[in-house]
């Protein structure tokens, strides 16, 4: 079929204007899906806004809940040590272990620190008895890990050379069994390994504390 119409042949002849005019057919539209092509290509938008804001929310709920549990050690380390430096300012026979077990529960009771009441503080291992070193082990747990961590308070020499330290024993961040690498608490902060050596017989000197003596196992339980 053509394109065109043509006029009779009578009117070419006599040169009329009307009789040059063509009529041309209407261009025939598509009658594809478009309108469901354009309604897909929303959807398709829609579904991956959302798919990324729920993939963003996530994100922020991880980076908080690490940035919480990292304030829950540290500020749990900070007191066990402040706790130990405060018994060795009492006479021998009067520093307790159950303030430990005291302090613990009262970190875990602080909404300061436990806000969402998920946090678990609980006393492990060590003892106050030995003349020149307070150690003891202690474990933070919440719905984001768990570390177990030492904490020691040395005094030696009528308390003319002193060192306070704490090291990690194992954490649910390091992974299974124990820590053999730094654990990161964000800021510039982390807590090292415990060294083998802090097992080993020998006396308590300022740079040797010796966590064996005060009970606390060197490996989980």
């Amino acid at each position: 079929m053509e394109s065109e119409i043509a006029a009779p042949a009578g009117d070419v002849a006599t040169g009329s204007a009307g009789s040059r005019d063509e009529v041309r057919p209407a261009a025939a539209r598509p009658r594809g899906p478009r309108g469901s092509w354009w309604l897909v290509t929303v959807l398709a938008v829609g579904v991956a806004l959302v798919a990324g804001g729920s993939v963003q929310h996530v994100f922020d709920q991880r980076n908080a809940a690490r940035t919480l549990y990292r304030m829950q050690v540290l500020t749990t380390v900070s007191r066990f040590l402040t706790e130990a430096d405060s018994q060795f300012g009492r006479p021998r026979a009067q520093r307790s272990a159950v303030a430990f077990g005291d302090l613990a529960d009262s970190i875990s009771a602080d909404e300061g620190v436990n806000g969402a009441g998920t946090l678990q503080v609980s006393l492990g291992a060590g003892s106050a008895a030995p003349a020149d070193q307070i150690a003891f082990s202690a474990t933070v747990a919440s719905p984001y890990a768990s570390t177990t961590f030492a904490v020691w308070d040395i005094h030696t020499n009528g308390g003319a050379a002193q060192n306070q330290g704490a090291c990690v024993l194992w954490s649910s961040l390091l992974g299974a069994g124990r820590a053999t690498s730094v654990l990161d608490l964000g800021g510039g902060a982390e807590l090292q390994p415990c060294s083998p050596s802090w097992w080993s017989a020998g006396p308590v000197t300022p740079r040797q504390p010796r966590l064996g003596l005060a009970g606390i196992p060197r490996s989980p339980r």
